[in-house]
């Protein structure tokens, strides 16, 4: 205890790194003061001062041990300040100090002499005009009142009640310190009253599951039964002995008050504490304050109010408080309480009070009997049931799951309990779609529960401010459709249709996706039992307003603004599920629907458009087939090429394609040759069109539409629809069975797999790549193997290949997974070359790949190395990825190729042509060629093509040196200009080019940007530092060359540098340059496109 005592005593309490350290003394010396010994006596033995100090102290153990006279105070008195000075703190040792001063303050020997002058101490800490007290003292003051006896602090509850009353922190914005006034509050209460059990309690009896679950006999239930009653004699014996102190009313008015706060710790504290002083009243009194929580729920009260009256309810229903006469009146506001959700502002309250709900509604299952519970149980489960597979929230469907196991486990009478409990366990209603669509359904085959989950979707859920759940309701109502058919068409969708002019947006958007819904369950329904002898469930009324409906949106406009946007797309998927349903349209009805579709698929949202296009194929199937309509179906498409060619707006061109693609085979055919030359015009770049269709565009077309590669992707997507559509039939020219138009198809789709746009958002070309390689897997494995030419499936095997090994990881990941599913198809695919070796390579299991990754991607590709069909494009592929600036890219794709490399020397020559021959294919194509550069130099530096690099005779080092000066020449691009720098450099060990390597590297060290001198001269150095054996440099100048390189300052001026490069000219045995066209134009190209590099460098980095 001294120990404790002093080293407590040392601290600081204002240095807050060292908090630790008191936290743990302050909990140390709360464990000493519970010893059993008059703390007096701890005071009475001596040491004498000379006494040797034990050797086991890590401080001044003489002083600690010498314990007379060494403090004036005693123990006692030492602990009490402690207690006074760590409640005062503002970190977290205020709160272990509260418990100290509770543990201390209530001992036998301590509370006479100390507790009412700490009490004394910390109200006087507080008087009325300040108002605010520390937390610490406020913990101290709720901890004493936890666990001192009430006999012992009874005598100080007035001044307490008064003084904490005093402080109106309701009124302020500290929820910590309201907290804890609330714990005192009512604990004063709970001293002012004797403790004990009312006598007028509910007593459920027995609370045996077992008993429950087993449906126990008659005569168990009679005797359970016979202790439902309250003990009348004992509450009227009990009445007459509890004095309730006039002090009791505020206490219980102040938790009232806080069940409105605005946290909820403390709502959840004062439910608690309503509960426990409750429980010390009598009959009458309770009645009263039962009476007032209840009051508490009705709806001129805030959201907090309802929380913390349900919270209160639950607690007192948990003690046997609220007596089986009081369900009559609680049942429809916990109703009401369990679908509480209201609009305040951008946001939904009643998450919280939903989950009260459940919490009271479990705390009624474990509360009352049966028998008693009975009359209640059809709402409550339905409400329970309706909460856990339709709430928003998952706390909600989770909590309300859990009530409904409680209940059906404690009390045993809710129908079909045990099969609903199974199916709403934990995770089935934690996905949402789950819980709407499945286990919404599968409670909906009992019939107490479906017309309870129907009337909540149309009445709540219909017109929810969340959009996702309006279009979750929609699909739950339409699978429940099939549940209760007649309901749905007699009652349902005439409520539906009532609401479809409400102001509410969101109640418009809601009802016309439902109708939609409902219409096509029941059609389908009708369709099924057609032949037998059924009523009709659509009526001549329902399917006369379904015809007026879209017809009166457009002749009101109600398709302008935020709110028509919401309204195009609930339009589209009624229109698309009315003509699934094909129910009997008028001619007006099918204009507006026509009317709607043109409107929308010129949006700019890509989801309206989506869903215009789905609408559009399903009224052509349902309404555009007949001779009638041949002219008519005519105009739309040649509409529709027209506005395909709009150059002034992509998200028009998209919409009119997209449009396309979703023809019916029978508007098709009569219009293939146009709608194939659009769509293959418009999957193709500006330049690529060209080449295909040899027709000419104008300049501004191209520059408009050069970036448009959404619009392109769209196209390949429309056009693999058509070719899905139309099918490979051999009976019919008109048909991609036709080798005419098959051999175009494939044609547009290989280029399109070489299409690699670039704009501010990055590689924009990959959606158009990524099209191509779903849409060329979708045809390669659907048409028939003969229409495959060797050629052409030789360019899809290499596009795939490329595409595995590029940078984009998303690309990367989808071509290797289709060209494994390509090779792997069954039956096999013709004219795939060295296709033994390709099975041998990759898996048959094509999810054994995590194609994704990297790690696991790039070792397989680069084993297609050593065929020499594929190993180009391949090398390609790794070229744009080893050259990237992504580092663990780099890091996976150069292992693999080196490791490839390294266990493949005989096949190095080889690849080291095809990489010459890519470079030399590319020249000027930045897109290749910078990331090249990059790809060179980290090839070279490896050591791993050194048998190329001094064999004198392989060209590689010759043809790299002179792709170089292509590549730079003449260019203003000095990101290109220092990349290339690196590969110069590295060219260096190659001993025929070291010459010319060195005059190249004078030329740029004179150049007038400063970037490119350094890196110049950086890259030097470390070239010869390692080659320098490699040149033919005079062996006494090397030292004296490379002191030059890294002392110099080359950022100087060029009037001081360029005499140095040619001071290190003379060292190196070579010319120093001289004004030419060789020398002027690099310079000319450096100085005048330094911005610009700078700029292009930015870009291509980012």
């Amino acid at each position: 205890l001294e120990f404790a005592l002093e080293m407590l005593e040392r601290q600081n309490p204002n240095e807050y790194n060292h908090w630790e350290t008191r936290y743990m003394l302050l909990l140390w010396m709360s464990i000493l003061v519970l010893n059993p010994f008059h703390m007096s006596r701890l005071d009475a033995y001596t040491t004498k001062p000379n006494e040797p100090a034990s050797s086991g102290n890590c401080i001044d153990t003489t002083q600690m041990l010498n314990h007379t006279n060494v403090h004036s105070k005693s123990k006692m008195e030492r602990i009490f300040d402690l207690c006074q000075l760590y409640s005062t703190t503002n970190d977290t040792c205020s709160n272990i100090a509260a418990y100290l001063a509770a543990k201390y303050l209530v001992r036998a020997d301590i509370k006479d002499i100390y507790l009412e002058r700490y009490l004394d101490w910390v109200m006087s800490q507080h008087q009325s005009e300040t108002g605010d007290a520390k937390f610490g003292e406020l913990a101290a003051v709720s901890a004493i009142l936890k666990h001192g006896k009430r006999e012992d602090l009874l005598p100080y509850a007035d001044k307490l009640l008064k003084w904490i009353v005093g402080l109106q922190y309701k009124d302020s914005n500290d929820f910590l310190k309201y907290k804890c006034y609330i714990k005192i509050v009512q604990r004063i209460g709970l001293v002012y009253l004797k403790p004990r059990l009312a006598g007028w309690r509910y007593k459920r009896g027995t609370r045996s599951l077992a008993m429950n679950l087993n449906k126990s006999t008659n005569a168990a239930a009679n005797e359970s039964a016979s202790g439902n009653e309250p003990d009348t004699d004992n509450a009227d014996v009990d009445a007459e002995e509890i004095i309730v102190p006039d002090a009791i009313e505020e206490v219980i008015e102040e938790l009232l008050q806080a069940l409105r706060s605005g946290g909820s710790d403390i709502r959840w504290s004062a439910a608690k504490g309503i509960g426990r002083v409750t429980n010390r009243l009598s009959k009458e009194l309770a009645d009263e304050v039962i009476g007032s929580v209840i009051d508490i729920l009705n709806p001129l009260e805030p959201h907090e109010a309802w929380h913390g009256a349900c919270l209160a309810l639950a607690e007192l229903a948990k003690r046997g408080l609220l007596l089986p006469h009081r369900l009559r009146t609680l049942v429809p506001l916990l109703m009401q309480a369990l679908f509480y959700d209201e609009m305040k502002g951008y946001m939904s309250v009643g998450q919280h009070i939903r989950d009260a709900a459940c919490y009271m509604c479990w705390a009624f299952a474990r509360a009352y009997n049966p028998e008693d519970f009975q009359p209640f149980v059809e709402q409550i489960s339905s409400g329970l049931l309706t909460v856990a597979v339709f709430d928003r929230e998952i706390n909600c469907r989770r909590a309300a799951a859990a009530a409904f196991q409680e209940s059906v486990g404690r009390l045993g009478n809710f129908p079909h309990g045990i099969e609903i409990s199974t199916a709403t366990d934990f995770f089935s209603v934690g996905l949402r779609q789950n819980s709407y669509l499945n286990v919404g359904d599968y409670i909906a085959q009992f019939e107490e529960y479906q017309k309870p989950l129907i009337d909540h979707l149309v009445e709540r859920k219909v017109n929810h401010w969340d959009t996702l759940i309006r279009e979750l309701t929609a699909k739950a109502l339409h699978k429940l459709t099939f549940r209760a058919p007649e309901y749905m068409a007699t009652v349902v969708l005439g409520q539906l249709l009532s609401k479809t002019e409400s102001i509410d947006i969101n109640m418009r958007h809601g009802t016309v996706l439902a109708i939609g819904e409902v219409t096509l369950a029941l059609s389908e329904i009708e369709r099924q039992d057609e032949g037998n002898a059924c009523k009709k469930l659509l009526s001549n009324q329902l399917l006369s307003d379904l015809n007026e409906l879209m017809a009166k949106y457009v002749h009101r406009d109600m398709f302008r603004g935020m709110s028509g946007e919401i309204m195009k797309h609930c339009c589209t998927d009624f229109i698309r599920n009315c003509s699934l349903a094909r129910i009997e349209a008028s001619v007006r009805c099918v204009e507006s629907w026509q009317y709607i579709i043109d409107k929308c698929l010129l949006n700019k949202a890509s989801a309206i458009r989506e869903g215009a296009s789905a609408a559009f194929a399903e009224l052509c199937r349902s309404y555009y087939k007949g001779e009638e309509r041949v002219g008519a179906n005519a105009e739309i498409i040649r509409s529709y090429l027209k506005g395909a060619t709009n150059i002034m707006e992509e998200h028009t061109r998209m919409g009119y394609i997209s449009a396309l693609g979703a023809l019916p085979d029978f508007m098709i055919k009569a219009n293939l040759d146009d709608v194939l030359e659009s769509l293959i015009k418009h999957s193709l770049t500006p330049t690529q069109a060209v080449i295909t269709t040899g027709e000419v565009m104008n300049q501004h077309e191209n520059l408009a539409t050069g970036t448009w590669s959404e619009a392109r992707r769209d196209s390949v997507k429309a056009l693999s629809n058509v070719v899905q559509t139309l099918g490979f039939s051999r009976d019919t020219n008109i048909s991609f069975g036709n080798p005419k138009y098959f051999n175009k198809v494939v044609d547009c789709f290989i280029k399109a797999l070489d299409e690699y746009t670039l704009d501010n958002r990055g590689d924009i070309g990959a959606w158009v790549r990524e099209a191509a390689m779903n849409a060329i897997h979708q045809l390669i494995t659907t048409c028939p193997k003969d229409l495959l030419q060797p050629q052409q499936v030789h360019q899809i095997m290499l596009g795939f290949m490329q595409q595995a090994v590029e940078k984009i990881d998303r690309t990367r990941g989808l071509a290797g997974r289709l060209f494994c599913q390509i090779i792997t198809t069954t039956p096999p695919i013709s004219h795939i070359r060295h296709h033994a070796r390709l099975l041998e390579i990759f898996p048959a299991d094509v999810n054994s790949v995590l194609w994704l990754f990297a790690d696991q991607t790039f070792p397989l590709f680069c084993s297609l190395l050593d065929l020499p069909d594929y190993s180009q494009r391949v090398l390609l592929g790794l070229s744009a990825s080893i050259g990237q600036l992504t580092e663990s890219l780099i890091k996976y794709s150069s292992a693999a190729f080196f490791e490839f490399l390294r266990t493949h020397p005989a096949e190095v020559p080889r690849l080291c042509k095809e990489i010459v021959a890519n470079f030399e294919e590319n020249v000027m194509n930045e897109r290749v060629t910078y990331p090249m550069l990059n790809f060179l130099d980290i090839l070279i530096s490896s050591g791993t093509i050194n048998v190329v690099l001094l064999d004198e005779s392989n060209t590689f080092g010759d043809d790299i040196y002179r792709l170089l000066n292509l590549e730079i020449k003449g260019h203003k691009k000095l990101y290109k200009l220092v990349s290339s720098i690196s590969v110069y450099c590295q060219l260096v060990q190659v001993p025929h080019l070291c010459k010319r390597i060195l005059s190249k590297m004078a030329i740029f060290l004179g150049l007038t940007h400063v970037h490119v001198r350094k890196t110049s001269a950086t890259k030097l150095y470390e070239a010869l530092a390692l080659h320098g054996d490699s040149c033919d440099i005079p062996e006494e100048n090397m030292d004296e060359i490379l002191n030059i390189l890294s002392e110099t300052d080359w950022g100087s001026p060029l009037i001081m540098v360029r005499p140095v490069r040619n001071q290190l000219c003379e060292l190196m045995g070579i010319k120093p340059p001289v004004s030419g066209v060789a020398g002027t134009s690099l310079e000319t190209a450096g100085a005048a496109g330094a911005a610009a590099g700078v700029s292009a460098a930015l870009r291509f980095r980012n």
